[in-house]
């Protein structure tokens, strides 16, 4: 089973191996941000971009040529973050 990064009900990530790598796919493409809830810690909650979840992708996008990819590439038209904290 793979997984995808979606905006609404249209997939707009290639597919990918695991959920964590989705994260760290829209990390790397700045659409994790701190949430202002704050969980028990009292630290804010990481979460996507409103509109953005993260599901089980759709087979037809998924990659033959590449099973498991070794990193993610940034969404078109975003720069990846100098820094991520």
């Amino acid at each position: 089973m793979s997984y995808a990064l979606f905006v609404d009900d249209v997939q707009v990530s290639r597919a990918l191996p695991t959920q964590n790598d989705v994260w760290h796919y829209a990390d790397d493409a700045g659409l994790v941000v701190d949430a202002l809830i704050e969980d028990e810690t009292g630290k804010p909650e990481r979460v996507l971009e409103q509109g953005y979840s993260i599901r089980q992708a759709d087979p037809d996008h998924a990659d033959p040529d590449q099973a498991e990819p070794e990193e993610a590439k940034p969404l078109p038209g975003l720069e990846k973050p100098k820094r991520v904290a």
